[in-house]
């Protein structure tokens, strides 16, 4: 399918989505209207919708609370070109190359604690938890088609997401989101396809809130193993033929990694509480008062997640409008709102997840054995997962005496593994009870914190404990607003499942003595709104950090290569990182300059290694076409440092650290992109070229080991909007 036969595809695609929008119910008497006059009808249906209200408002939810936070819709313009990309929107994330392709964050603060069922988290660019999901709150129906696509019907990538959303009315709000992706891979045998379905809903009273996701996922990646020679890229003159990226010669060819992941996720809030009415001022004090900015303590009164209001839009682009609809409600007669003083929530998850390790040839000379003397491999890896939390809230600021609110929790996880054996398939069963506490402010003007504990409570991981504290000072100062926070953690937990026992055609370990990794962590952030600057500083140590490591095994003969296994490894030092990051944007008129710099150094480079220097900068300009067409023109640059970057384990599906034996570095090559980005009213369209300075002469353009980054791509994207 050509570039031009992919947009008219699209297009229909559209048309059909605004076809099967929700049809108004008419009463009797307008039936009878529409028989004898039906130009009537449509001539009232253009005006209804001419006047509707249009707009949305998302959020997340916190699981452990069953409150929301408001974040940005995902329809702004800014960035919407990075949005495609799997190393992530400034490139922090380490790739195959492909998109939709297994990631690791080259930024330690970016890698997330380890998960029961660790083969989904090299997919999180795809797989969202409750907690990163968007709900949403609609005036009217709302529809969003986005497609990103890049390259030919041989090589090209393709990225298909549909949004819908409605509301029953203004508490309740349902919407589903299909996701797919389609990548073919400049590279050979390197294709990736992915499809999720999302449905969601949430109804959010002032009593009782309840947040609910059901997911379906299948993702299947083609693997190659990498290139047989990294020469092919880095010196391609050594050999007599030019290859294109396509016929570099990879080590698999007929590999393949197949995943589902589904199930449903809810969390839910019951308060009990009292009535607060709540004097608003008149409408001319208003405007007084917002100039000196007085009315903020009187919406800051009323509780977390009490407004359930939805942004109104008037031919505006959404997410502009908040302040608008909070003005609206200001202006309404004195109002009562609820104020809660105890709550119950509940958070549960399901989840079924499978995963399949598929080898249509033998990997005698790839792997250094073969446990279950398969020569083919056909292997699956099943799990059943249940985790159940229940808490019990007295809410803060009740009276002088008690500011603070108060969680006493417990949790419950249940795991069931099903894992190839000798004879038959081995079951496996986990139950982990946890008990903890909570003491929290949330609705401070100036200070908010929160400090948690945590231990289980059973015999198999007894002994596991999780220490959190944060705090959040936010001050007026010299006519800009600043905020410092300051956190710390220690967590001592027992390695998850996978990293004690595994059992595979090519890999198997039962690892029951593997002592417990114990993580301390000080950090703190300083934030400007008017120097529009952010400050991180984190420093961890370690103790008995667990990793995966690969191992090289030389060959019984001259001309055989060495072969591959994988194990299971914990540091016998103590590592001590360091990381530094500065966010810094500038604004000269219509001239732009965003900048982002990671700095982190590492006691132990082989056993954690990390890039010391990661820097993304974007420089543009923001402008626009006869006062209705937003624009963007501009180029950004992404970098790391050379480091010896984990490798890739094609049977785990996980990235490994390399071999003590052959150690080979990747980075220090800067990739440009170009881009001209445009947001029409309800569309939004961008054109890039990634990877600018590809050239074929030879370079590191490596995003893991063997692994080359795709070479200069041109890029295109839109996303459209439709309100019934």
């Amino acid at each position: 399918m050509t570039f031009f036969q992919r947009i008219n595809f699209l297009i229909i695609i559209m048309l059909g989505g605004t076809i099967v929008s929700p049809a108004q119910i008419l009463r009797d008497d307008e039936r009878r209207e529409i028989k004898s006059n039906p130009n009537k009808d449509k001539e009232r249906k253009a005006e209804a919708r001419s006047k509707a209200k249009r707009g949305i408002r998302t959020w997340v939810v916190d699981e452990k609370s069953g409150l929301s936070d408001s974040v940005a819709t995902d329809t702004l313009t800014h960035g919407f070109q990075n949005t495609t990309f799997s190393e992530g929107f400034k490139g922090h994330y380490a790739s195959l190359g492909n998109v939709g392709s297994p990631r690791q964050a080259r930024v330690f603060a970016l890698r997330p604690e380890m998960n029961d069922y660790i083969f989904t988290q090299p997919y999180d660019f795809f797989l969202k938890d409750i907690g990163q999901f968007h709900f949403t709150n609609t005036f009217s129906p709302i529809t969003n088609l986005t497609y990103q696509e890049n390259g030919s019907s041989d090589n090209g990538e393709d990225h298909l997401i549909a949004k819908y959303a409605i509301n029953a009315n203004k508490d309740l709000g349902l919407g589903f989101k299909i996701d797919y992706i389609y990548g073919r891979g400049y590279h050979d045998c390197q294709s990736t396809s992915d499809f999720g379905f999302n449905l969601y809903g949430s109804l959010i009273k002032p009593r009782y809130k309840i947040h609910w996701l059901a997911f379906a996922n299948y993702l299947k990646t083609h693997e190659n193993g990498g290139i047989t020679d990294d020469a092919y890229v880095t010196d391609p003159q050594r050999f007599p033929t030019n290859y294109t990226p396509k016929e570099i010669p990879t080590n698999l060819n007929k590999v393949w990694n197949k995943m589902h992941v589904n199930g449903i996720q809810l969390t839910q809030r019951y308060s009990v509480g009292y009535t607060k009415k709540i004097a608003t001022p008149k409408t001319d004090t208003l405007k007084q008062a917002e100039k000196k900015d007085t009315i903020k303590p009187i919406l800051k009164e009323i509780p977390k997640g009490a407004i359930s209001a939805r942004i109104i839009e008037k031919d505006i682009p959404l997410g502009e409008a908040e302040e608008k609809d909070k003005e609206k409600q200001t202006k309404k007669a004195d109002s009562t709102v609820f104020v809660p003083v105890s709550s119950v929530i509940h958070t549960l998850k399901f989840a079924t997840n499978s995963r399949k390790f598929l080898a249509n040839q033998s990997l005698a000379d790839y792997y250094t054995y073969n446990y279950l003397g398969n020569d083919s491999v056909n292997e699956h890896i099943d799990n059943v997962a249940i985790y159940n939390y229940l808490a019990l809230e007295l809410s803060e600021g009740l009276n002088r005496y008690l500011s603070a609110g108060i969680r006493l929790y417990a949790t419950h996880n249940f795991n069931n593994y099903k894992m190839p054996g000798l004879t038959a398939r081995d079951n496996f069963t986990e139950n982990r009870i946890s008990v903890g506490a909570q003491i929290f402010r949330e609705q401070s003007k100036l200070l908010n914190y929160s400090l948690s504990a945590q231990t289980s409570s059973d015999g198999d991981s007894w002994g596991d404990y999780e220490l959190r504290g944060q705090g959040t000072l936010t001050t007026p100062l010299l006519g800009d607003t600043v905020a410092v926070s300051l956190r710390a953690s220690s967590i001592n937990r027992k390695p998850t499942f996978f990293y004690r026992h595994y059992q595979s055609n090519h890999l198997w370990w039962s690892n029951d003595n593997l002592s417990k990794q114990l993580t301390n962590n000080i950090g703190a952030t300083l934030r400007s709104d008017k120097l529009d600057l952010c400050l991180n500083f984190d420093a961890w140590n370690i103790n008995n950090y667990t990793y995966f490591q690969t191992q090289l095994q030389p060959s019984t003969t001259a001309e055989g290569t060495p072969t591959i296994n994988t194990k299971v490894s914990q540091a016998s030092k103590s590592i001590n990182v360091l990381a530094v990051s500065l966010d810094k944007n500038f604004r000269f008129g219509i001239l732009n300059w965003e900048n982002s710099i990671v700095w982190q150094t590492t006691s132990e480079k082989e056993t954690l290694p990390l890039p010391t220097l990661t820097a993304y900068t974007n420089l543009f300009l923001k402008f626009r076409i006869a006062k209705v067409l937003k624009t963007e023109l501009g180029a950004d640059l992404r970098y790391y440092s050379n480091y010896y970057a984990p490798t890739y384990s094609v049977a785990l599906g996980q990235f490994a650290n390399q071999s003590p034996d052959d150690l080979i570095k990747v980075g220090n090559h800067p990739i440009i992109n170009a881009y001209v980005n445009f947001h029409l009213k309800h569309t939004r369209f961008y054109l890039m070229v990634s990877h600018l300075n590809y050239t074929k002469d030879g370079g590191t353009t490596f995003g893991a080991p063997h692994y080359p980054v795709n070479p200069m791509t041109i890029h295109f994207g839109l996303s459209w909007n439709f309100f019934n």
